[in-house]
């Protein structure tokens, strides 16, 4: 089933001139997704704007030339004095540490890469006008091989091994550990990695193997 288009009114918060324009008149040639567009280039002029224009979406950039404020900043003071305004953050840099305090501290809707073309924009702006959470792939990615980076040695071993098909006690015997051990090892890494179960795990592996094996990252 295809989302219904709701239209945005959209105000555009980032420091960077030629950026903010350029999206600006990328936006416009979809008035079927966009009813308005502003812009705001520091925290005073996007309140600013915020406290007498009609915004249901702020598209809204991590990092700014400033040691008073930045994304997060502003992200956080926006939800607090308009939380029905969806959220949609901008950036180049794709950190697990950025993504739990985004989604789960400060609550915004849109995680997007600066680098991704207007379909997944209009993606994006579709879902969360339809009250949806929204991660481009780019993003999705980056924070896996993340996820990956951060486990210890020992899950290394212990999922590549499960990866291979051997149970719980052929893998405690090739590592000469106990079953306990690698019971809690394979509970650590489903709750690190968001799998539902054991099944889901070795898939979420293998979808990262596969997908990375190019890009130089190996166990």
């Amino acid at each position: 089933m295809n989302l219904k288009i709701n239209k945005a009114d959209i105000l555009i918060v980032d420091d960077s001139v030629i950026f903010s324009q350029g999206l600006v008149s990328l936006l416009e040639q979809y008035p079927d997704y966009v009813s308005s567009i502003q812009v705001a280039h520091n925290y005073e002029q996007a309140l600013k704007i915020l406290a007498t224009a009609m915004i249901n979406t702020l598209i809204l950039d991590l990092n700014f030339e400033s040691d008073d404020y930045n994304g997060f900043i502003i992200a956080k003071k926006v939800k607090s004095l308009y939380p029905k305004i969806k959220i949609i953050i901008l950036t180049q840099e794709a950190k697990i540490d950025n993504y739990e305090v985004l989604f789960k501290e400060i609550d915004v809707d849109g995680y997007l890469d600066k680098q991704l073309g207007i379909e997944e924009t209009l993606g994006a702006l579709t879902a969360i006008m339809n009250n949806k959470k929204y991660i481009d792939k780019n993003i999705k990615a980056m924070l896996e091989i993340g996820k990956w980076l951060n486990i210890s040695r020992r899950e290394k071993d212990v999922i590549n091994l499960l990866s291979q098909g051997l149970t719980q006690k052929e893998i405690a015997y090739n590592l000469n550990i106990s079953n306990r051990t690698v019971e809690t090892h394979i509970k650590n890494l489903t709750k690190k990695m968001e799998a539902r179960n054991t099944p889901h795990l070795v898939s979420i592996y293998s979808q990262y193997k596969n997908g990375n094996r190019e890009n130089g990252y190996t166990f």
